[in-house]
Formats: structure tokens, sequence, C-alpha cells
């Protein structure tokens, strides 16, 4: 699931970067509809447009939009705020120092045999 997302988003990441190519491919694999529908030149076959008004203007479009998202980007300011001042590093309760000694009476009783293995 993870490496699902990593692709995506290394693929949107991508193809933001990669805008007017995908843009070119589209115009290339769909240029027969675009010079018979989109284009504006199109009832004026002897300047053999093809539909390359459209790419201008998509081309165009997409650099607009470019040039506006790093406009944007440069509006932001970054403000520095010290809160730590503010902050008391003070405990809100009192510490209390708790001692539990366990005592276990066969641990005191001294250990008189030793342990010899079994004989073979």
């Amino acid at each position: 699931m993870r490496y699902l997302f990593a692709i995506i988003v290394l693929c949107g990441l991508l193809l933001q970067n990669f805008s007017q190519v995908i843009i070119m491919v589209k115009y290339k694999i769909d240029q027969a509809y675009i010079a018979s529908v989109l284009c504006e030149n199109r009832d004026k076959p002897d300047m053999h447009c093809n539909g390359k008004c459209y790419l201008r203007k998509q081309l165009k479009q997409d650099e607009q939009q470019q040039q506006n998202g790093t406009t944007a980007k440069e509006k932001y300011e970054v403000s520095y705020i010290n809160v730590l001042q503010e902050f008391n590093f003070a405990p809100i309760a009192p510490a209390v120092d708790l001692l539990v000694h366990y005592q276990d009476p066969a641990l005191h009783t001294p250990l008189i045999s030793i342990f010899h293995p079994p004989q073979a």
C-alpha cells in the first residue's frame, strides 16, 4: 500500500514537471480530431495549420498556469514567534519519591548444601 502511494505521488510530481510534454503527446495522439474539430483555422485548409493553433494556445495556457503557481508561492511570509518564553518548565504537581523494597525470607537463609552433579 505504501509503495502504491509513493508511486502515485512520484508520478504526480513528474507529471507536473513534464506538463508541456504531456500536452504535446496528447496533441500527437488526437491530431486528426483537433485539426477537424478544435482548430481555429479549420475553414482555411491552405494554411496547413492542422491544429497547431490549438496546441500553441494550450502551451501558452499551461505556461501561464505555471507562472501563476510560482507567484502564489512567493506571497507567503514566514514569521517566527517565540512561544518558549511564555512556557513555564516547572512541574505542575510536586514529585514524590516512592521506595519499595521486596524482601523474600528464602533469600536471607544461608545455603548449606553444595550441589553435586549426578554420577554416571
